[in-house]
């Protein structure tokens, strides 16, 4: 064993040296890496310690010094092997190299975790070397994918989260006109509910669909809205959360218009333009500590829809299942939930978008990786990483929900755990009751109009508005471009609204935020985010006022 080598191991990954003395020694791993293509990758992690992999990538990992290469390795005789040669150094000296002993048994998944919770980043991949490419390293690999997707979810929210927030400023004042869905528990107590996602089997379902406007609920989410335009059908209920544009020009190609149209704070503010609604608001806890101030300060309390959803629930399909439960419908029927490439394609026809699987195999952001699966009948199916999370989080909601039969009536895709599949047809030959439909909704939304609020809101924000001039006014002290006590400031800003809001967890982001700063920076980086979160008030004060 080199001394140098373990000497640096000890400095860098102190707990992997303490153990060095105990590892094994094997021979050093020479396999062919060649196609390996990294161009995107921001973090790349290796199943297997090589040093012939890391000479590999050295030049890609030299192009930028924010990437990150991450050997994982579960055998610690390849550690004692890269300790027997002076050649290793180049590797060990290397700060943009990290090595990580995996444990076995249950300590695995929260080591993935942390790794995740580390390096939130949107590109990566996790390869293998060769002769590790088994089972254990697909587990790993799938879920390092999926821990990855919430943690950049979060982090990206939170980092940025001026923009979310400025979605939250201009859709505050609609909560006015809008009922409050909340407020709705059981309302359609033992109504059927079909859930409608925007797979390619959704076209198929229409003509079933069609002939159940009196005998369920029928739930549209986001694209799937334009299906049910396409189609010539009306939902009775439509659902957008998402603040992305491209979700807002598939709802401009529908003709939703009067149907209530339920949302959260989150969701891009031109989707009130799309709708004549009524709209509905749905409290659930998407939204952040924003949104959920604003509830308090209203006195919205009642519990979050979808509360029993797992972390990995991050789709307005999952929103849409725990309304339907919220409102006591029972069963919920999901349609048009492939959750796969079927037939090559990614959503059904209407939606405005052709999107195959063609150049997939380039994405490397963890969300939109292919993951091959099995349909029902055994068939390898194409799925994506966030189909395999959706597809499990409705699998844990409804064994959350025994007093609910889920019905799983999507022709094709991976299915769910848990959730029996029956063909469309025959699970709707079961729904015999009808109901008037729309004539109970419109009673529903009567009685729940949250008009008594239109007073309340713009004070509340105007709280918020003069407290963060509080919190810019602190940080120019701890910046040092005023002067004051840097320590009396910390501790009057920690107290302001504005900062428990919006910055509640800056210490958690502060290290991420860092990572190309000097630490000392930190006042300054607030500061920035602030004044960002500043700039966004002035904007949309300013459209208020053109308005």
């Amino acid at each position: 064993m080199d001394r140098e080598n373990l000497s640096l191991l000890m400095e860098r990954f102190p707990g992997i040296g303490l153990l060095a003395s105990t590892f094994p020694v094997q021979a050093e791993l020479k396999e062919d890496f060649s196609r390996w293509r990294l161009k995107d990758v921001e973090v790349l992690y290796i199943y297997g310690l090589s040093l012939g992999a890391y000479r590999q990538v050295q030049a890609w990992l030299q192009e930028k010094k924010e990437r990150r290469l991450v050997f994982l390795e579960s055998e610690e005789g390849a550690f004692g092997a890269l300790l027997q040669y002076k050649k290793s150094q180049e590797l060990l000296f290397d700060i943009q190299v990290e090595l990580v002993l995996l444990p076995r048994g249950r300590g695995l998944g929260a080591a993935l975790q942390a790794l995740a919770e580390k390096h939130p980043v949107k590109t990566l991949d996790v390869l293998s070397l060769p002769s590790r490419s088994g089972n254990r390293f697909r587990s790993i690999r799938l879920q390092l994918l999926r821990k990855t997707t919430l943690t950049h979810a979060l982090f990206i929210d939170r980092s940025h989260g001026y923009q979310p927030f400025q979605n939250f400023l201009k859709n505050v004042p609609h909560l006015a006109d809008s009922f409050y869905i909340n407020g709705m528990k059981g309302a359609f107590a033992g109504v059927p509910a079909i859930i409608c996602g925007a797979g390619p089997s959704l076209k198929k379902a229409f003509e079933t669909i069609r002939t159940l406007e009196n005998r369920a609920l029928i739930f549209a989410g986001g694209s799937a809205i334009a299906a049910f335009s396409a189609a010539g059908i009306q939902p009775h209920f439509c659902i957008a959360i998402d603040p992305n544009e491209e979700e807002l020009k598939r709802l401009k190609n529908s003709f939703a218009f009067e149907i209530p149209f339920l949302y959260s704070t989150r969701v891009h503010p031109g989707v009130f333009h799309t709708s004549n609604g009524p709209f509905g608001y749905l409290r659930s806890g998407i939204g952040g500590v924003s949104e959920l101030w604003i509830e308090e300060e209203l006195e919205l309390t009642e519990p979050l829809i979808g509360e029993h959803l797992s972390s990995e629930s991050i789709t307005v399909t999952a929103i849409a299942v725990s309304a339907a439960q919220w409102l006591g419908c029972n069963p919920i029927l999901l349609s048009g939930l492939d959750m796969a490439y079927t037939g090559g394609q990614r959503y059904s026809s209407g939606v405005g978008v052709n999107e195959g699987l063609e150049g997939l195999d380039q994405v490397r952001t963890a969300a939109d990786r292919i993951v091959p699966k099995k349909d029902r009948s055994g068939q390898t199916v194409f799925s994506a990483v966030r189909w395999v999370m959706e597809s499990a989080s409705l699998s844990h909601y409804a064994k959350a929900h025994p007093e609910i039969r889920f019905i799983n009536t999507t022709e094709g895709g991976i299915g769910f755990e848990k959730i029996d599949y029956l063909p469309f047809e025959k699970a709707a030959q079961e729904l015999t009751a009808e109901y008037d439909l729309r004539g109970m909704i419109h009673a529903a939304i009567a009685q729940g109009k949250m008009s008594e609020k239109s007073e309340l809101i713009p004070a509340k924000m105007a709280e918020l508005r003069e407290s963060l001039e509080k919190v810019i006014s602190y940080l120019h002290i701890l910046t040092g471009e005023e002067k004051g006590s840097g320590a009396l400031a910390e501790m009057e800003m920690k107290e302001e609204i504005a900062y428990c809001v919006l910055f509640y967890d800056i210490p958690t982001l502060l290290p991420q935020m860092l990572r190309t700063e000097e630490p000392d920076r930190r006042w300054h980086v607030l500061l920035k985010l602030a004044r960002q979160y500043r700039a966004i008030f002035c904007s949309v004060e300013a459209d208020h006022q053109e308005a």
